[in-house]
């Protein structure tokens, strides 16, 4: 071999090492940048579960002991308004409040176990309740809106089989509280003794 052919050998020699070396640096630097800028990934699961409860927060209403005034044919006691009319009872001034404590929106159904005349009995006894938004928004209609809301904020004869109430109660705090407030008309000749009505709450 000639010195020429040599020294050429040599030269393409050193140029194919250090090609090489650069592709070594390159590739390590590569994986090595890849390591610090977080390239190398990893994975975390979890389920979160659905829980639909409710809690009545104010589960009692109680006027205590009292009796229609001499000389009236009823008295009319309201928690709404927080009076007593025509009759000595304690004055109750809030209703019943049902809290969604879970954490998905429900359907509210609602029922008594008794009518006006099986609880209070007499002449002309009436037994109403008014649903409520207790915080702002709570109820909403099925759409999650507030119209056809109408029967919200009016008196009716509760219902003594379990019936729609709040198509749409909401678990988001600040607005998950709605308030039922009672009116009794209480008859000059109703029952005496101790009386007492149960309200049974059902979500879906």
């Amino acid at each position: 071999m000639g010195r020429g052919n040599f020294v050429l050998g040599v030269i393409i020699f050193n140029i194919v090492l250090v090609v090489f070396s650069f592709v070594l640096i390159y590739f390590s630097f590569t994986n090595f940048f890849n390591v610090l800028s977080g390239k190398v990934t990893g994975e975390m699961n979890l389920t979160i579960e659905s829980s639909a409860v409710i809690n009545f927060t104010v589960d009692s209403l109680n006027w205590r002991s009292g009796r229609v005034n001499s000389g009236s044919t009823a008295a009319y006691l309201d928690t709404a308004a927080g009076t007593v009319k025509n009759g000595n009872w304690t004055l109750a001034t809030s209703g019943l409040q049902i809290q969604n404590t879970g954490n998905v929106n429900v359907t509210l159904n609602l029922s008594v176990g008794k009518t006006a005349a099986s609880f209070l009995g007499g002449t002309n006894p009436l037994y109403k309740w008014n649903i409520t938004n207790h915080e702002v928004g709570s109820c909403l209609n099925a759409s999650g809106g507030t119209g056809s809301m109408g029967h919200l904020g009016n008196y009716y004869d509760p219902n003594t089989t379990t019936a729609l109430w709040c198509p749409l109660l909401q678990f988001i705090d600040g607005s998950d509280t709605v308030n039922i407030s009672i009116n009794l008309t209480v008859p000059s000749d109703s029952i005496t003794g101790s009386l007492n009505d149960i309200i049974t709450a059902i979500v879906y």
